[in-house]
């Protein structure tokens, strides 16, 4: 099983184009500095993520808590932190919702953007950018805020623009979300 995992790692992290978190940025709102957080096949700001990690892969496990959502790459496509087999693209859904795919699935609906984008790094943070900008609807007041790429099929009455800040990291963030 170790042999496994250790394969399984070594595999994404030759994929990776270095791991990073990211946290939202806009000025007096209350979005400012939440966290990016996968969830059920979606992300949000401020919410918690979900994570799993089967029990056979052992040890491996206590590496990657699953506490913080991590990314991976950002140049043209995106990724999650993981290091289930295969990975997990980030993509936006034909409905605008900021998604990835299941873990050992390439499967995104007819429709989803893959691509458009771009991670810059700073001095202090780096910033990650989808093409046509990033954008948190409130979903239910004290709720975390539902994230979508600003594409035409979104309403975004109520919504809040914002800049995506980047913080390197050093490994995955979990076996998989």
């Amino acid at each position: 099983m170790k042999t496994i995992a250790a394969f399984s790692a070594l595999i994404a992290s030759s994929m990776a184009q270095g791991y990073f978190g990211v946290l939202s940025s806009r000025s007096a709102s209350p979005i400012h500095l939440l966290s990016l957080t996968a969830n059920g096949g979606k992300f949000t700001l401020g919410g918690t993520p979900s994570s799993y990690c089967p029990p056979q892969v052992g040890e491996t496990c206590d590496a990657y808590p699953g506490n913080q959502t991590i990314l991976a790459g950002g140049q043209g496509s995106l990724s999650l932190g993981v290091i289930v087999p295969g990975g997990q693209q980030v993509y936006v859904a034909p409905d605008g919702t900021l998604s990835y795919t299941s873990p050992h699935s390439t499967y995104k609906p007819e429709g989803s953007i893959v691509d458009g984008w771009n991670r810059t790094e700073g001095e202090y943070f780096g910033y990650i950018t989808f093409a046509s900008g990033l954008i948190a609807c409130q979903t239910t007041e004290g709720k975390p805020w539902q994230v979508y790429g600003a594409i035409p099929a979104v309403n975004t009455t109520g919504c809040l623009g914002f800049s995506a800040l980047t913080v390197n990291e050093t490994d995955a963030g979990a076996w998989e979300y």
